[in-house]
């Protein structure tokens, strides 16, 4: 859109420039420039459209660039078939048009541009020639080809030398950001679970306390223990232990709301924060877990069996966090001591 504008903008100083020429009798009297500037606005306006309301977003060129440049590279064309007299001078303005395909064209596509824009510019010169080859120096037309020649194989070598530029810093943006997507990733999940991490939690549990207070909702947490999971590591070895840590990671993100707010606390013990829930929903998700926990079969070990101890307590109006998560210690506490395997709810 900002390339359609500057286009129009640029077209707007040319019809100025030439009016004053036609006006100072610099170009042809009978030049027509109502008539061609008035189509070249029309092209213009149908590519504006087509821009503007994303008709153009299946081609190929979404931006429509390489048709815009053919447009205006005919265009100049003709208005320098008017210009005799100036025409040396005005061979620059080829280049008005090729510098909007510096930023979006590829070193081919410029290299096409170019020879397009010579072809035009031969067609003019040729014309030229044979209409009134008793006015015409061949010398002069030749200059002028060669010095068209000479710029745009310039023009098209800085301009490669720009896209590629152009490349190599879109790659190292994408890069960065890559880099970037990572480290946010790494500051708030785990690595193994890929679960939210223990920083990240403390920090939305004292968003979520907040939230409650103000609107007077529901709140639960819950603590959970993955029952004897030492006797996992020293058994099977710690290869195993990290894939009953990354099945129950993927068990409970696939059981629990997406609302729920799942982490993992450090080793083998995990969080839950149960936001605008009741205590029986929430006692029925970690019964509804333990049951698919326990039920779970592995490949390494097909006598193994896992569990869960937990400790669920409602959140009570203006409570610390601290004093939370203490009393939901105590609940798990309360059902290691009652055996394990099971939940443990305390208001």
């Amino acid at each position: 859109m900002r390339r359609q504008m500057m286009a129009i903008y640029s077209y707007l100083l040319l019809w100025l420039g030439v009016y004053l020429g036609v006006e100072l009798s610099a170009f042809d009297p009978n030049t027509p420039h109502l008539q061609l500037f008035g189509g070249l606005f029309a092209i213009n306006i149908v590519f504006y459209l087509m821009i503007r309301f994303g008709l153009s977003d299946r081609l190929r060129d979404p931006s429509l660039t390489v048709a815009q440049m053919v447009v205006g590279v005919a265009f100049i064309t003709v208005i320098l078939y008017f210009a005799r007299e100036l025409r040396g001078a005005m061979l620059s303005i080829y280049f008005m048009v090729m510098t909007f395909g510096v930023f979006a064209l590829s070193r081919r596509q410029m290299v096409l541009m170019a020879l397009f824009t010579m072809v035009c510019f031969t067609l003019l010169e040729f014309y030229d020639w044979h209409e009134s080859p008793e006015t015409v120096l061949f010398t002069y037309l030749f200059g002028h080809w060669l010095i068209l020649l000479l710029e745009l194989a310039w023009f098209v070598y800085i301009g490669g030398y720009i896209h590629n530029l152009q490349v190599r810093v879109r790659e190292q943006r994408e890069s960065l950001k890559d880099a970037h997507d990572r480290l946010t990733a790494i500051a708030v999940r785990d690595d193994l679970t890929g679960l939210y991490n223990r920083r990240h939690f403390l920090e939305r549990l004292d968003e979520e306390l907040a939230l409650s207070d103000r609107k007077n909702t529901a709140l639960h947490l819950a603590i959970i223990d993955l029952d004897h999971f030492k006797q996992v590591n020293d058994r099977y070895g710690h290869q195993a232990g990290d894939e009953v840590l990354r099945r129950f990671a993927d068990i409970a993100q696939a059981t629990l709301r997406r609302s729920d707010l799942l982490a993992r606390y450090g080793g083998e013990e995990f969080v839950v924060l149960f936001p605008q829930s009741s205590g029986e929903e929430c006692m029925a998700a970690l019964e509804r877990l333990r049951r698919q926990i326990a039920g779970q079969r592995y490949e390494f070990a097909p006598d193994l069996s896992t569990t869960f101890s937990a400790g669920l307590v409602d959140y009570r109006r203006g409570e610390t966090a601290a004093q939370l998560g203490k009393r939901a210690d105590m609940a798990l506490y309360e059902a290691k001591g009652a055996g394990r395997n099971q939940v443990v709810h305390n208001s």
